[in-house]
């Protein structure tokens, strides 16, 4: 909400602060970035279910994702996920 006292608002230009626009110096594409957490969060479910895909305690249980999606983004991502099964 603005208030004025008359019936012109006028702004005093001290209240605004002139800077640069802020410059990102390195360039990461998003979708880099996307697939990188993905494949984190695959592989933590993983080892959180040993392994396991399917059931109720399974990784696609956890991820809330189709059996078939979680492993066709495990061949997608190239995660091994023997590596973690513990028996």
């Amino acid at each position: 909400m603005i208030l004025c006292e008359d019936e012109t608002f006028t702004v005093d230009e001290t209240w605004i602060k002139r800077q640069a626009p802020v410059q990102v110096k390195t360039s990461v594409r998003l979708v880099d970035t996307i697939v990188e957490r993905e494949k984190q969060m695959i592989e933590a479910a993983l080892a959180e279910c040993e392994g396991l895909i399917s059931g109720p305690s399974g990784a696609a249980a956890k991820l809330c994702l189709p059996r078939q999606t979680l492993e066709s983004k495990i061949r997608k991502l190239g995660i091994n996920r023997h590596l973690y099964k513990t028996a």
